[in-house]
């Protein structure tokens, strides 16, 4: 088909392509590019084929090229983009606008775009430009279920506005009555699907579910208003074994442990409201609140096997009383007595004549006062006073920790929680893979895809647990050098301190940071 002709040459299309047939020399390829301009239908890539034919006017048809169309569909790879390109003159689209627009619609038609369409006549259109007209839509993935949980504190003295440390006002055993809210799951959303602009669906994955964790003897759950509630079945005491929350026997004592109660031996947590008598004992496996104002005298002995020990009062243990607990104790004084803690004992006034054991050993830094007896700790020692006046002689002892030791696991807890993150991203593509390629009454009971939910499940549970980890580590690091005894107003004559096996006999009043780093004794 002759698309052009002059006295020199004659253009010719055929299948897309563009031919060339030169019957006279003399034109030249500079007012060739001019011709171009007239005709944007025309792409030329064969410069040289048109040269030669030019010069030697043979009269041979040569091509040069191909024809491309009125209104040229370009499609992106993905089919998620849509544009098209206007071959004609700025001229002709002026004068057949509707013709064109026409062209426009059909040819879109015939690309196959049929979704995400512009409003393509509602804006300026520039011809031999690239115009966006259709833009696909990307799925939109469901969102995960969301559980929460019964929150349980970290059972710390309260700081007080003017900085200073309420170690005798907590509330260590959280207490729950039948009913009461423990935990909801929000439910995973199915997502929204997407579409090209070629109209080919495009599927959403569809949000991972999770499984309540709880012990069904105690806990029940219940469709409320949309999601997954828990509920107490009993009254009783919040706790977390692991990653299940469960509710524990709580026993309380609404008056004093004594000749009424006899001793106390309990399989869970305890309150009593009033205090403990002289010579009687309280033993239980969870936390131990011991509430009265009064305080303790010569009781036998307090023991936690797996929690910690609250004492509102203080104790006046004629050296006779013993209290120990498997993670922290608290109370307002200790006098004569022996308290033996795995995690650390908090002090609001006074330890005289007492023997302390534990990994930090924390008093009142405005009030606190050790006078006589030994503390042993292996990280810290914080108070306000050591010894007395009258030059009481009281021993503080720090075993110690090895810095770099700790720096170096701390190292390699971060790199096992990264490498831990990266098995999360593989669990949870496993998962998306089932539930893209299989239909949802299919995965839903699969064997295999409930297997990646609780690996999931667990992966997750494990990047909790190193970073619990990581922090209790870094509580330690929060301790000057390797080991500190910190005394905020004063340490008086015949106080003896030992840090690592660095020791010192206090002959006059000091105060300030005593601690150990590379093989020294520091203080400042």
């Amino acid at each position: 088909m002759k698309i052009f002709h002059n006295e020199y040459f004659s253009l010719f299309s055929s299948d897309e392509k563009l031919y060339i047939s030169v019957h006279r020399t003399g034109y030249q390829m500079q007012e060739f590019h001019s011709l171009l301009l007239d005709m944007p239908i025309i792409r030329l890539n064969n410069f040289t084929g048109l040269k030669d034919a030019l010069n030697e006017a043979s009269g041979i048809r040569v091509c040069i090229g191909g024809i491309k169309p009125r209104v040229e569909v370009l499609i992106s790879a993905d089919e998620m983009e849509a544009s098209i390109v206007l071959n004609i003159t700025a001229k002709e689209f002026a004068e057949k606008k509707i013709v064109v627009s026409s062209e426009i619609v059909e040819a879109l038609s015939k690309a196959g775009v049929v979704s995400g369409l512009d409003k393509l006549f509602n804006k300026p259109i520039t011809v031999q430009k690239k115009i966006k007209v259709a833009k696909g839509t990307k799925p939109e993935n469901g969102i995960d279920a969301v559980i929460k949980y019964y929150e349980i504190p970290d059972k710390k003295p309260l700081v007080k506005d003017d900085g200073t440390v309420n170690h005798y006002e907590l509330n260590l055993i959280e207490n729950v009555k039948k009913g009461d809210w423990l935990g909801e799951k929000v439910h995973p959303t199915a997502g929204k699907p997407g579409m090209t602009v070629t109209g080919k669906v495009l599927p959403s994955i569809r949000g991972i579910d999770f499984t309540l964790k709880y012990d069904k003897k105690t806990i029940e759950e219940n469709e409320e208003e949309g999601k997954t509630v828990l509920r107490a079945k009993m009254d009783g005491a919040v706790k977390f074994e692991g990653d299940k929350i469960r509710i524990d026997n709580h026993l309380i004592i609404p008056g004093d442990v004594g000749y009424e109660t006899g001793n106390i031996s309990f399989d869970g947590y305890v309150t009593v409201k009033g205090t403990v008598k002289d010579g009687f004992s309280v033993t239980a496996k969870n936390d131990i609140s011991i509430q009265s104002d009064m305080g303790l005298g010569v009781i036998n002995k307090i023991v936690s096997k797996e929690g910690s020990i609250y004492i509102k009062g203080g104790i006046f243990g004629k050296n006779v009383s013993e209290i120990n607990a498997k993670k922290s104790v608290f109370l307002k004084y200790s006098n004569g007595c022996k308290i033996v803690a795995g995690e650390d004992i908090n002090i609001g006034f006074y330890a005289l004549d007492s023997n302390l054991e534990a990994r930090k050993v924390i008093l009142d830094p405005k009030h606190g006062k050790v006078i006589g007896g030994s503390i042993n700790a292996e990280v810290q020692v914080v108070a306000g006073v050591i010894g007395n006046k009258s030059e009481k002689k009281t021993y503080i002892s720090v075993s110690g920790f090895d810095r770099e030791s700790i720096q170096n696991e701390i190292e390699q807890l971060l790199k096992k929680y990264k490498t831990t993150l990266v098995e999360v991203e593989k669990a949870k593509k496993q998962i998306e893979f089932f539930e893209l390629n299989i239909s949802g009454a299919e995965y839903v009971n699969n064997r295999e895809y409930e297997e990646n939910i609780k690996k999931y499940g667990d992966i997750l549970n494990e990047v909790k647990a190193l970073d619990e980890y990581r922090k209790r580590l870094q509580y330690i690091l929060e301790t000057k050098g390797e080991g500190e005894i910190d005394i905020l107003k004063a340490a008086y004559p015949e106080t003896y301190i030992q840090i690592k096996n660095m020791q010192k006999k206090i002959d006059s009043i000091v105060k300030g940071s005593f601690y150990v780093l590379d093989k020294e004794l520091h203080h400042n």
